[in-house]
């Protein structure tokens, strides 16, 4: 049984990988470089391997110690306690992968394992991977090295759920972004009282301004000739949620004429602050 001095040195490992996966929380790579290699001095192992479904198969994310260089390797399910792990959604002890029939004895002496633990990453209910811990020496974990890579687990499924929500977020921004500067169409956001958020080249050419910087360091109001006009696109928007192709005159830089066609809609912010968001084109 271990004693609570190894146990409090156990938790004081997980604590501290812990806060640095939160450090690195935004980097879905760095988060799983950190688990894998922070696991095996967590649980007595030589090293350690995040491993993903995809289809029947288990792939290595990461790893580190003899898994360092194996990032790809596929394992089929149903050849390999990872998959087992995953299946049943529990961890899973092998003492010694030279008798164990549970295992891939092949692929676990190409890389040196004769003992493994491996823990299965949760999201929900749903079994997307596994943690594991090997060493090359038979029976090297412990009932407490087991309680701490579960403890691992948890903190790498929810770690790596937040990560990879950054990631696609930071993709589909990229992707908005791409789409709002290439418009050919000027494409415009703002608050409803006035301030100009954001808006691309297009839209600063259509009314003579030098730049989208130029243009949105103006009051949405100076951009018609009345202050009416506005309120009534707004008016409308509200009304119907989305209006197309609406005509409408529009005050250049120089203050002549520009007749535009609009088509806008009303959105919000992740505060919650209802903006205007449209394109408009000469008509």
């Amino acid at each position: 049984m271990a004693s609570s001095i190894e146990l409090a040195g156990r938790l004081s490992a997980v604590v501290a990988t812990q806060q640095e996966v939160l450090a690195a929380i935004s980097d879905l790579d760095k988060v799983m470089t950190l688990v894998v290699e922070r696991t095996p001095e967590a649980t007595n192992g030589d090293g350690a391997v995040i491993e993903v479904v995809e289809g029947d198969d288990m792939i290595y994310r990461a790893g580190s110690g003899a898994a360092k260089d194996h990032a790809g390797l596929r394992l089929a399910m149903t050849k390999s306690l990872s998959g087992m792990a995953v299946r049943e959604k529990t961890l899973l002890r092998c003492d010694n992968t030279e008798t164990d029939l549970r295992v891939d004895a092949a692929a676990c002496r190409a890389l040196g394992i004769r003992s493994m633990m491996i823990a299965p990453l949760l999201e929900g209910t749903i079994a997307v991977g596994a943690l594991k811990t090997f060493s090359r020496h038979a029976q090297a974990f412990s009932d407490l090295d087991a309680y701490v890579l579960q403890l691992l687990a948890g903190m790498t499924s929810a770690a790596l759920l937040q990560a990879r929500t950054f990631r696609e977020l930071e993709a589909s921004e990229a992707r908005y972004r791409m789409l709002f500067d290439r418009n050919i169409a000027g494409v415009f956001r703002s608050t409803l009282d006035g301030r100009i958020l954001d808006c691309n080249e297009s839209l600063a050419q259509y009314l003579g301004y030098d730049s989208r910087e130029e243009l949105i360091a103006q009051p949405a109001w100076n951009l018609y000739h009345q202050r009416s006009d506005r309120e009534e696109l707004i008016r409308l928007v509200q009304e119907n949620r989305t209006m197309l192709n609406i005509r409408m005159p529009f005050r250049r830089k120089d203050g002549t004429s520009l007749l535009g066609m609009i088509s806008a809609s009303i959105v919000h912010s992740s505060a919650n602050e209802p903006q205007l968001l449209g394109t408009m084109v000469e008509a």
